[in-house]
């Protein structure tokens, strides 16, 4: 995996509120990684990015989430920023549905239960333009 040495502006969604401060706080101890933005949907997600002079990096986004979910989400990013990098960090482990998100323009996939290390290079790799998926089925 390549080490990026500039800093990731990332953008994280999800709707569990103690969740994603809980990840938050992970993020924010990675010195490579900017938190942008927190967002509890995919239409907020829209929202906030619609706002920005420059769209994040990396979005790393929940699966299952009421108003947009993951997927719709995916399929709009990639429609209108195609540039942005998208990691999905989910409970469902479901080969089909991780196959369809990397279909749809995913380029990671976590699992919620995915250890520091692997957040981090899911993060890097999709930066760099790789693919990460943590899922061992």
């Amino acid at each position: 995996m390549t080490f990026s040495a500039s800093l990731i502006r990332l953008a994280l969604v999800d709707d569990h509120l103690l969740f994603r401060k809980g990840l938050r706080a992970l993020l924010e101890g990675f010195s490579n990684v900017e938190v942008l933005f927190e967002a509890s949907d995919g239409q907020e997600l829209l929202e906030c990015i619609d706002a920005l002079p420059i769209p994040p990096d990396v979005v790393l986004m929940d699966l299952q989430m009421p108003v947009l979910d993951g997927l719709q989400t995916t399929r709009l990013l990639r429609a209108q920023y195609p540039q942005v990098r998208i990691v999905i960090i989910s409970m469902h482990d479901e080969p089909e549905l991780i196959e369809q998100l990397r279909s749809e323009g995913a380029h990671g996939y976590l699992l919620k239960n995915a250890n520091p290390d692997e957040v981090r290079g899911a993060i890097e790799a999709a930066h760099t333009g790789e693919s990460f998926c943590a899922v061992v089925g």
